[in-house]
């Protein structure tokens, strides 16, 4: 009997401390005490005469007493506070909660005037894709019984709060819209550009631009015989790509991924073809196996110099500092980079606009990749609080034939491997149809921005207009946008380390210096690069920073740090 008494205890003594123990554990709040509003701006107005709901979001708080005062005096105690006042002005209200945890204090303004405006509050710009409705709604404020008038072209084409938009024709068009209600008018103008219809499409990415003239021309790659080459497709338009089927001169391989590895046994050029069978979207690439690695290798001579002596091409992207205006040429765009490169200045540097903006330089020698130290150098203009991040890129002349139409292999940085770092991603970049207008641009993922045309730069384009079709290209790796805002200032943060133009944070590495074993495969393993010959380096952002406009990298001329006569 004693010994049945003491277990119940016992038990009675155990389940205590577990209910205390799970009581203390939930009792507390999640979080900090926090207070929001439902208007995120904090900021109403209101007709005289009218009334207004105020809803505080209170998050965290353990036992809250609220109030809510206007000039020192409570006028509700709850979460919501309707708010109504007569005369004309603004008015402060503040909403308080105190509670076991701490209080906290935050305010809104409310203006009461005499007439109520509507408030059209939509982008200027707008896309549309040829063939589709396009369904645009009005976004307005104070807009309660309102009349809406929308005209394209000058046209009415619309008298409801709802227009549907639908061309086949390519081009920009000027659509306004006019709102009308009790106490007045607000009108708006914007720019809506019918665009190509976004078609699921595999390409090979071969380092230069596309444009209409060469989107049908066979990409051509090599490997050196004894080494492998990892391909992959650049994949657009295509949300849940299925599995793959790829094919070396029509028979049937075992990879079913977007990757795969290549390794010839013989010389010889392979046709290789990828279709994605959800879509049954192609691409196909031309691969050349050439003599081994090193066979072309070009050592250094009495003539050499350290830095990259030739310029093969100079696509830049849309961008404030892009000057090739109407009746620009191609040849003059790569005559003004081959003189930045004759200059030798590793501290001058040739604007190639924003993302995807590239120059490709080559030296007349090869650079060998020395293990355990930086082989390249190249500098940029970045400073503490604003850095363009951009990618390096390194080719082999595996052909020998003096060119860089062989394979190129990027060099990988602190930000490889990073889930908002988006691999073979494409940006095309469309011609706009008048002078100072915003450059749209969709990326392979259904994306829409622009290059924004801004007062500080008055050139007619940002396009460069030497480039005679409606649009073109890049393509690339694209680094997430490091642009913030803080106390009023832009910033541009910078990256640990692997990039151009970049301010990094990294002691380990040295900025502006890069190494030849960081370079790698599509799918992230090491390339291992006994030497290369060619350089690419392209803006690593699609970002823009209000007033100062477009993350545009900047890059010096590139020079050889192992060089020596």
């Amino acid at each position: 009997m004693k010994k049945t008494t003491k277990l119940k205890y016992v038990l009675l003594w155990v389940i205590s401390i577990g209910i205390f123990a799970c009581s203390k554990d939930n009792s507390g709040p999640a979080g900090e005490l926090s207070v929001k509003f439902a208007n995120e701006s904090g900021e109403f107005k209101i007709k005289r005469g009218d009334s207004v709901m105020l809803t505080a979001l209170v998050e965290n708080a353990e036992q809250p007493i609220y109030s809510w005062r206007l000039d020192g005096k409570i006028i509700s105690t709850d979460l919501n506070c309707q708010f109504k006042e007569e005369g004309i002005g603004e008015y402060f209200v503040t909403f308080r909660v105190d509670a076991e945890n701490g209080s906290v204090e935050k305010q809104v303004k409310v203006t009461v005037v005499d007439k109520l405006l509507p408030q059209i509050n939509m982008p200027a710009e707008m896309v549309a894709y040829a063939g589709e409705d396009k369904v645009i709604t009005a976004d307005v404020l104070y807009a309660d019984s309102a009349a809406y008038v929308w005209r394209l072209d000058g046209v009415i084409v619309s008298e409801s709060k709802t227009y549907v938009h639908h061309q086949t024709s390519l081009g920009a068009q000027t659509l306004s819209l006019k709102v009308t209600n009790e106490d007045g008018v607000d009108m708006q103008v914007f720019s809506i550009t019918t665009l190509p219809k976004p078609v699921p499409e595999l390409f090979f990415d071969d380092g230069r631009y596309r444009i209409a003239s060469n989107v049908s021309e066979l990409r051509k790659m090599t490997v050196p015989l004894g080494r492998s080459l990892v391909l992959a497709p650049v994949i657009c338009n295509i949300s849940h790509p299925q599995s793959y089927v790829w094919k070396v001169d029509g028979v049937t391989q075992t990879a079913t991924t977007e990757y795969f590895t290549f390794a010839p046994i013989a010389k010889g050029t392979y046709s290789i073809t990828v279709t994605e069978q959800s879509t049954q979207a192609q691409a196909t690439v031309q691969v050349t196996c050439t003599e081994q690695e090193g066979t072309y290798f070009r050592s250094i001579t009495a003539n050499s110099k350290a830095t990259a002596s030739t310029i093969y091409d100079y696509v830049p992207a849309p961008g404030q500092f892009v000057n090739y205006q109407i009746g620009s040429t191609k040849t003059q765009a790569m005559n003004d980079a081959q003189t930045w490169l004759n200059s030798n200045n590793t501290s001058g540097y040739l604007h190639i606009g924003a993302y995807g903006g590239y120059w490709i330089s080559g030296f007349d020698h090869s650079v060998s990749n020395v293990a355990n130290k930086p082989d390249l150098m190249i500098n940029g203009n970045a400073f503490s609080g604003w850095s363009e991040p951009g990618i390096v890129w390194v080719m082999q002349d595996a052909n020998g034939n003096g060119l860089p139409d062989d394979t190129w292999y990027e060099l990988k940085g602190s930000q490889t491997g990073n889930p908002e770092t988006k691999q073979r991603y494409a940006i095309t970049y469309y011609k706009p149809k008048k002078a100072g207008a915003n450059v749209l641009w969709t990326d392979n993922m259904g994306r829409t921005n622009s290059v924004d045309y801004n007062s500080y730069h008055s050139q007619a384009y940002y396009f460069p207009m030497f480039i005679a079709e409606e649009y073109y290209t890049l393509v690339g790796t694209c680094l997430e946008s490091g642009v913030f805002s803080q106390g009023g200032i832009v910033y541009a943060r910078d990256l640990p380390w692997g990039y151009v133009d970049n301010y990094n944070s990294d002691a380990a590495h040295t900025r502006n210096y890069f190494w030849i074993e960081d370079a790698i495969n599509v799918d992230g393993t090491p390339a291992n690069l006994t030497h290369i010959d060619f350089v690419k380096v392209h803006t690593g952002m699609a970002g823009k920073g209000a007033a100062v406009g477009e993350i545009s990298t900047e890059a010096c001329v590139p020079a050889d740090l192992n060089f020596t006569k």
